[in-house]
């Protein structure tokens, strides 16, 4: 067993001068990875780069929490090897959590490599809770959309009307209950919040954005969005209704949207999708989808309690 950390051993927010320098680590080495991070000023209320020195007072290990829209925090933790550094990491996931109130933020979020065991092991020590396997999938660009079916007189397809932000919000909340993609997430957001941050998502193409009418009631909604950075488009959200799940309107609804992305030249459509969701997972490989990573996806509520979500 590895040497535990020494009980004065303190989690540290960087100075100006070593920024770079932590967040590149917190990023394993990889600039590519972390020029996004590099590229902002530095502001207290969207960031914090924490860091344990060594005895000699060089960086040793360095995390960095960054707001994102949605009011959700994203911890990136630099990688561990060993016992002592999954006592080390917990020390920097505890500190990033203590930290995300004065971001504003409701959740923290993190996605590591599901293999990495002692990563795993420091986000559980310090205080994170596992809630999925997510995986990624993505569909080629080129690929044929199935036909259509004929139009049938009890579904409607048609996009969102951005006034419409409180039947949005009504719906959503709906297609939350008894869902099997990151079981009891949604609890630990308010609606509005959980809206904005897909609202954040890419580039906004209300064409893509599409709410399901079934017999005159709102019962889905597909939301896609053009990710520039990645050169694709993005399923950000696809959800039903308990009552129209199972009867083949999520089949409808997915195809009604990729038919609309038929030679459209932003890149492949991706999407991320809890592994244990299996009617999803099912659907989306009858339609092309292929597995590209995993992600292991922790979460750590930090809003006051008293905060109940709507």
């Amino acid at each position: 067993m590895g040497r535990l950390p020494p009980a004065d051993q303190q989690v540290h927010e960087v100075s100006d001068a070593l920024r770079d320098e932590a967040i590149m680590l917190a990023f394993g080495g990889s600039r590519m990875r972390a020029q996004r991070v590099l590229d902002r000023s530095r502001d207290p209320s969207r960031e914090a780069v924490l860091a344990l020195r060594d005895d000699k007072g060089r960086l040793q290990h360095a995390a960095v929490l960054s707001r994102a829209p949605g009011r959700t925090a994203l911890l990136t933790l630099s990688p561990l090897r060993g016992t002592t550094d999954r006592s080390r990491g917990a020390l920097l996931v505890r500190e990033a959590i203590l930290t995300a109130p004065r971001m504003d933020a409701a959740v923290v979020q993190a996605l590591v490599e599901p293999l990495a065991k002692d990563d795993l092991a420091a986000l559980e020590s310090g205080g994170m809770h596992r809630i999925a396997t997510l995986a990624y999938l993505e569909r080629p660009a080129a690929r044929e959309s199935r036909p259509l079916p004929p139009a049938h007189a009890e579904i409607c397809i048609r996009p969102w009307d951005g006034r419409e932000r409180d039947t949005l919000e009504s719906l959503l909340s709906q297609t939350y209950v008894d869902s099997l993609d990151c079981p009891g997430l949604a609890e630990m957001r308010r609606t509005r919040d959980i809206l904005d941050g897909h609202l954040a998502t890419g580039v906004l193409d209300s064409r893509l954005w599409l709410l399901l009418e079934w017999r005159s009631e709102l019962v889905g909604a597909c939301f896609i969005s053009e990710i520039p950075s990645s050169r694709c488009m993005e399923l950000v959200y696809f959800g039903l209704i308990p009552r129209a799940r199972g009867i083949g309107l999520g089949r409808v609804l997915l195809d009604h949207a990729l038919s609309l992305l038929k030679n459209d030249p932003r890149g492949p459509v991706a999407l991320a999708c809890d592994e244990c969701n299996t009617p999803a997972m099912r659907l989306y490989a009858s339609r092309g989808f292929a597995p590209r990573l995993r992600r292991a996806a922790f979460v750590c509520r930090v809003a006051p309690a008293s905060e109940s979500p709507s």
